[in-house]
């Protein structure tokens, strides 16, 4: 995958590494979100709210919204002030991890420049793992897409810090095992290999 060629991409490398080198992890512990969370606070958005809710009954229209793991009102004018990040509480936990840290990618990402209307939420449907699953082609030509796939590869480097993943994936041997390590599922674990570094 040539993905991290990609400058618009290369923003979620970079926000990773900035925010693993300033919170403070042991090697045999998995990442306590609440840091990448305050660091957020401190460094990017100065209010942000956690929600949970069940998404079943919800209803945008032409957007499936019960499969979705999560979305974000935010209140932004060249940099964002506040943010409020519902996740839907009908995923398993490992999922619910993974999506807030989608949302903060997004949060900590976002160029100066975006357009956001402060008074609607916005629905992240395309967060996973399948990192093949969006194509070359479609980040090229779909900015929403891009933005997604941003938010993935963001959450997935934050929960997984490469020295730790590599080191965790030698001693514990299996994907399985590496999943229950970070708290994460096993789609996450092989998608977190996929991009390496």
């Amino acid at each position: 995958m040539s993905f991290i060629c990609d400058k618009n991409l290369k923003i979620a490398y970079d926000r990773s590494d900035e925010i693993l080198q300033s919170i403070q992890y042991g090697p045999d512990q998995m990442i306590d979100t609440n840091l990448i969370l305050n660091y957020a606070r401190g460094h990017y958005c100065p209010v942000i709210e956690l929600y949970t809710m069940s998404f079943a009954k919800i209803q945008f229209p032409g957007v499936p919204v019960s499969d979705c793991g999560a979305m974000m009102q935010i209140d932004f004018d060249g940099r964002p002030k506040s943010a409020a990040i519902v996740l839907n509480s009908d995923m398993p936990p490992a999922f619910q991890r993974f999506s807030l840290m989608q949302q903060i990618g997004h949060l900590v990402t976002l160029p100066p420049d975006a357009q956001l209307d402060p008074d609607n939420f916005h629905v992240s449907t395309r967060i996973g793992y399948d990192l093949a699953a969006i194509t070359e082609e479609e980040l090229n030509s779909n900015y929403y897409l891009m933005r997604e796939q941003v938010g993935n590869i963001f959450a997935l480097r934050v929960l997984m810090p490469t020295g730790q993943f590599f080191q965790k994936m030698r001693e514990l041997g299996t994907v399985p095992s590496a999943a229950a390590f970070f708290g994460l599922t096993e789609d996450a674990v092989i998608s977190r290999m996929m991009i390496g570094a």
